[in-house]
């Protein structure tokens, strides 16, 4: 089988992240392509031993003629604007959802248009069972949806991370995009907030995005340049990561978020907001759940305050976040799909 992975975008994060590794375990046994513009994507492919097939853009055009030059069984589509554009252009393809985005609940012309893609897909893969628990017009695609719980690749995040270092540098740790669904703004309030009653406070936001220009100026008001640390991308962020206590993550809402089982495999404590998808996965023995800033306050300072809880929740983290860790049995899972859905044609 030939397999034509197609992302709209050059960047590497979680979604990415899951592609390549899908892309990575599929290659045993067929003939696989990474098809995105170029960017950091392209180190991580080499190292996974993927084909890269460079595109300037991904439009109808581009996916018309990866299909007449690449003649692949199925596309496997990231995500729903790339998903909408495989539509469009009539190819073969499985859409990939990585995102519980808010618009599937109601009747809207984003819902309308997810719809529609996923109707033209011969078959579609959603992270969490949110999603077409949600889903509005979840009836219409329920027999071709089936969900595949993202993982992560444990054996890279410690040969990355190496040795866990004693002391830590930084006490708060935001590890993600810098965009409005992540909500960087409100980890920096959170920040500010918890300064005021532990000055000594330190954080370090790890990853960049388009919100970049706005939260160092949103820092800088603040006063909160010598209290938190901008790292921008990394290659390898959890040499970084492992150096903090604990993670907030801030989303507004979330498919997995990876990050946050990562982070908590190294032994970091998730304060996140109580979002789908991350509500069924954190909870008192790893972390909190937040309503609101004071909620991520409290939480935060409980573990800054007592060293025998942050302990304990700690080694809860590392616990919880084994249970994602079984890369075999999710790379099968995407196989089987793809196969699947190749045999339609």
């Amino acid at each position: 089988m030939r397999i034509a992975c197609t992302v709209r975008t050059g960047k590497y994060y979680g979604a990415e992240n899951m592609t390549v590794l899908a892309a990575k375990h599929m290659s045993a046994n067929h003939e696989v392509f990474y098809c995105s513009p170029e960017g950091d994507i392209c180190e991580y492919l080499k190292d996974a031993g993927i084909t890269h097939v460079p595109i300037k853009k991904l439009s109808i055009r581009t996916l018309r003629h990866l299909k007449k030059t690449l003649k692949p069984d199925i596309f496997l589509v990231l995500d729903n604007k790339a998903s909408l554009t495989a539509a469009l252009a009539g190819v073969p393809f499985v859409s990939y959802q990585q995102n519980n985005w808010p618009f599937i609940t109601s009747f809207n012309p984003y819902s309308l248009g997810m719809l529609f893609y996923c109707l033209c897909a011969r078959k579609v893969i959603g992270v969490t069972d949110y999603i077409i628990e949600e889903f509005v017009f979840a009836k219409y695609i329920r027999n071709k949806y089936t969900t595949i719980v993202n993982v992560v690749d444990y054996s890279n995040v410690k040969k990355l991370a190496g040795e866990i270092p004693k002391e830590k540098t930084y006490d708060l740790c935001f590890f993600g995009r810098m965009d409005y669904q992540k909500h960087p703004e409100l980890f920096v309030n959170i920040v500010k907030k918890t300064v005021e009653t532990h000055p000594e406070t330190t954080a370090v936001i790890v990853g960049r995005g388009e919100m970049h220009d706005e939260i160092n100026e949103l820092v800088a008001e603040m006063g909160l340049q010598d209290k938190i640390t901008f790292t921008g991308f990394l290659p390898n962020p959890f040499e970084v990561v492992k150096q903090a206590k604990m993670v907030a993550m801030t989303s507004r809402w979330e498919g997995f978020c990876i990050a946050a089982f990562e982070a908590m495999y190294l032994g970091l404590p998730v304060i996140a907001s109580r979002v789908p998808v991350l509500d069924r996965n954190i909870d008192d023995s790893c972390g909190a759940l937040c309503d609101t800033e004071d909620d991520f306050y409290k939480a935060i300072t409980e573990l800054l305050d007592d060293e025998e809880l942050y302990k304990k929740k700690s080694q809860g983290a590392e616990a919880r976040a084994l249970v994602f860790g079984d890369v075999e049995k999710y790379a099968a899972a995407m196989e089987k799909v793809c196969l699947e859905a190749a045999e339609m044609g």
